[in-house]
């Protein structure tokens, strides 16, 4: 089981030690799904607009914003396009996501968990209870356990409303994109 622990509450060392064992899991993971030397892969900060959304819909996006938030425990897809539309992007066959913490940049906190879904959302993978980052001064945390998207999985990811505001929630999430050294797109 995997929770989120709020930022404030952690040492630097910890931080980092965090952050190191998700870019740790992440290029294990993909040495063994694609045979590769662990030495030849790389992780990188993900670009919201190039990674997760398809190349006919970026243009203008600023990045991480949900899907409006129209009703009190809705839920609503996390990753959208322009439209606003939901997206369900792709893992590339030679990489794999990894996601390690999350900010909530709207104010007054309008969501109140975080959720993970393989396939169109028919697999659940893991989620978050995030009114326990409510009471920091900083609203953000990490996640206890990395999670991971192998090669070709279909992401899914949404938030549950806690307020009705009719408008995105800037919910973003910290993650690396694991690949092949000299694959990185710009």
């Amino acid at each position: 089981m995997s929770y989120v622990i709020p930022t404030s509450t952690l040492s630097l060392s910890e931080q980092q030690r965090m952050r190191a064992a998700a870019a740790i899991k992440g290029v294990n993971t993909l040495a063994l799904a694609i045979n590769r030397d662990p030495k030849t892969l790389l992780e990188r900060a993900p670009y919201y607009p190039i990674d997760f959304v398809p190349a006919a819909t970026r243009a203008g996006l600023a990045g991480w914003l949900s899907m409006p938030l129209a009703a009190v425990g809705g839920t609503y897809s996390l990753m959208a396009d322009n439209v606003p539309a939901a997206l369900t992007p792709q893992v590339p066959n030679n990489a794999v996501w990894v996601f390690w913490g999350v900010h909530i940049l709207t104010l007054n906190d309008p969501v109140s968990r975080l959720q993970f879904f393989t396939g169109s959302g028919a697999i659940p993978k893991q989620q978050y209870d995030l009114e326990v980052l409510q009471d920091k001064l900083e609203v953000d945390g990490y996640f206890t356990q990395p999670m991971v998207y192998m090669p070709q999985d279909i992401v899914t990811i949404s938030v549950i409303a806690r307020v009705a505001t009719g408008v995105g929630a800037r919910v973003v999430l910290d993650a690396f994109v694991i690949e092949p050294e000299q694959v990185t797109q710009v």
